[in-house]
């Protein structure tokens, strides 16, 4: 079950030359106190132009109209959640989806930094953060940016940071290449995988589906054409719940719902 996959190696070279200090520097933040704060601290590093927003849609709209920015987005509050703002940049179908990307938080989870790397940002930095932390965490991911991924269920930097191999599609379609497992069994094997990091996250909807995969391929022998589209199906699914990251839960579940309906009529044609 390979991945569809694009690495591109090559981005533009002339906006990955400019300091981040000369882009423009795109500030997404409801509250007024720590947006200013921001706003200090960013001035004080050197920051040339920066722009202030509150909502995800203005923020995105400052990206597709700068040539080069870069993107500072607050973690959460009742008004913004950072994740699904950055998973919205990056599923953009204009260059402002690879806009280098910085969340802003006060917490610092192993579950938190997982969810900020899975929406496609760059880097997470903690509050209170220095003009020097700030400049380092900017010239790393304006200078040095790792790889831009696109995937059905993921757009983004290349999630793999410093040589890590990250257990998943990448292994297992290795492995089947080496002839070490077999297609069905690789699929079984991310199906089991989807379930675990699911829980894990504490997303019990999302662990659904992957259920729902590993039984659908528990009762086929082999992956044929209509197997395949079946996964895809389960894949969409997952990355469309990704998107709808702090929506109701009844509208999220609309989604599963529908997912295994659509596998049931299939399974009996």
């Amino acid at each position: 079950m390979a991945a569809e996959l694009d690495i591109d190696f090559d981005d533009e070279k002339s906006g990955e030359a400019l300091d981040w200090r000369q882009r423009a520097v795109i500030v997404c933040d409801p509250t007024p106190f720590s947006r200013r704060l921001t706003v200090d601290i960013l001035r004080y590093a050197g920051a040339e132009r920066i722009q202030t927003c509150t909502t995800p849609d203005s923020a995105i709209w400052f990206a597709e109209n700068a040539d080069h920015s870069v993107m500072l987005v607050d973690w959460r509050d009742e008004r913004l959640d950072a994740a699904t703002t950055i998973r919205k940049l990056r599923r953009t179908r204009t260059a402002a989806s690879r806009t280098p990307a910085m969340i802003l938080s006060t917490k610092n989870t192993l579950l938190d930094i997982e969810a900020a790397r899975d929406a496609g940002a760059d880097t997470l930095a903690l509050r209170p953060i220095s003009p020097r932390a700030v400049t380092e965490r900017l010239t790393e991911i304006t200078q040095r940016p790792r790889p831009f991924v696109k995937t059905l269920n993921y757009n983004g930097p290349d999630r793999r940071v410093h040589g890590e191999e990250r257990a998943g599609t990448f292994k297992r379609d290795m492995d089947v290449a080496a002839g070490l497992t077999s297609p069905l069994q690789a699929a079984r094997a991310q199906a089991q995988s989807i379930i675990f990091n699911m829980l894990r996250k504490g997303d019990e909807l999302s662990a659904r589906i992957g259920r729902s995969l590993e039984r659908f391929l528990s009762s086929v022998e082999a992956l044929g054409e209509r197997e395949r589209e079946i996964i895809q199906l389960h894949r969409a699914s997952l990355g469309r719940l990704a998107d709808m990251q702090g929506e109701p839960m009844n509208t999220r579940m609309e989604v599963v719902k529908g997912l295994e309906t659509l596998v049931r009529r299939k399974v009996r044609d």
